[in-house]
């Protein structure tokens, strides 16, 4: 994907189209050094999963009470 690509795609933009290739390396990284069959990726932040993790830990949330929080991608 070119960096005009990268621009246009609405879920990148130009604001983030020069860091998703280093994100992009990253993640191969990890992926060579510790394979696995799926990987989740969230789209909300590190803060909001350290949040509900607490609430299912007090039982006030259940799987699906929100209607997402993540997507998963085989490979």
């Amino acid at each position: 994907m070119s960096y005009e690509e990268r621009v246009a795609n609405p879920c990148i933009g130009a604001e983030r189209a020069d860091l998703v290739l280093a994100g992009c390396a990253i993640l191969e990284a990890i992926r060579r050094a510790f394979p696995c069959p799926r990987l989740r990726v969230a789209d909300r932040g590190l803060r909001e999963g350290m949040l509900v993790q607490m609430m299912r830990d007090d039982g006030a949330w259940s799987d699906g009470a929100w209607g997402g929080g993540s997507q998963t991608a085989t490979s």
